[in-house]
């Protein structure tokens, strides 16, 4: 039981990182600042029961858990340094790919990935609308869809740069179709209104386009939907190591599709 014990304790920080980014504003910036200085207060601690040993005063016990505690921080540190160096994130996302379906369809569904707080794109979601609107070009479907999302405190950003950016590439405004909706705030309400708003063309097929490490999540959630989904994922097992502007945030959008499917499976949305 004491090592089981200390080992809780020893992957405690690690466990709090990965579940304060799964968090939305502000309550991640909450988290993390109470878990920066309850890390502070442990180092002081640390440092005064070294101290104290060293001294003779007899608090092994305490210095013992302590250290536990000490070494999951170095060990998150030194996690973070890695994923920041290393593509150990296109790693953890591998599994999550699928292969791009060859076939055409009545639809391409593009889900557009979220904006900065500027209302500026992301990465992501620049490869997202230009695959789909690829797709368009080279006559695998009809006619874009384009699905935003809603956030409760900054509403309609990711509106905004795709109907920009649509604007930019000069499409045919008769080709494309922009889904805005406060509905649309997850995975999961993205495709029950999809659903709804393509049923009204009868279209129940469609090549879904998103994120590499997105795509199997959002397959078995669209197709859960009712949908026939052909998967049109942006990344494959070559390119999926750069498909964030950085390493430590590829492995954070892994972790966060490992973690989404648990979550989706736990609430039998997928």
């Amino acid at each position: 039981m004491h090592k089981i014990l200390k080992a809780l304790l020893f992957l405690t920080p690690l466990i709090l990182f990965i579940w304060i980014d799964q968090l939305h504003q502000p309550a991640k910036e909450i988290a993390t600042a109470v878990l920066i200085a309850v890390a502070g207060f442990l180092a002081i601690s640390f440092w005064r029961s070294c101290v104290n040993a060293m001294a003779g005063k007899g608090q092994a016990k305490k210095s013992e858990f302590l250290s536990c505690l000490v070494a999951g921080n170095i060990f998150l540190l030194l996690i973070i340094l890695a994923c920041y160096v290393y593509p150990l994130g296109g790693y953890l996302a591998r599994p999550l790919l699928m292969e791009h379906s060859t076939a055409d369809a009545p639809a391409i569904l593009v889900l557009a990935s979220g904006a900065t707080k500027t209302g500026e794109f992301q990465l992501s979601g620049i490869q997202r609308i230009t695959h789909g609107v690829n797709l368009l070009k080279a006559g695998r479907a009809p006619h874009l869809y384009i699905s935003t999302g809603y956030s409760t405190r900054t509403g309609h950003l990711e509106y905004g740069w795709v109907a920009s950016y649509t604007q930019l590439l000069n499409l045919d405004p008769a080709s494309f179709t922009i889904f805005v909706s406060p509905e649309i705030t997850t995975t999961f309400t993205e495709a029950s209104y999809a659903r709804k708003a393509l049923a009204a063309d009868n279209i129940d097929t469609i090549l879904l386009v998103t994120s590499g490490a997105h795509i199997y999540r959002s397959f078995l959630t669209f197709s859960q939907a009712g949908f026939n989904v052909l998967p049109a994922p942006v990344h494959n097992r070559t390119n999926i190591f750069y498909s964030s502007e950085n390493y430590l945030t590829s492995m954070r959008a892994a972790l966060h599709e490992w973690l989404g499917l648990i979550y989706y499976r736990l609430r039998k949305r997928i």
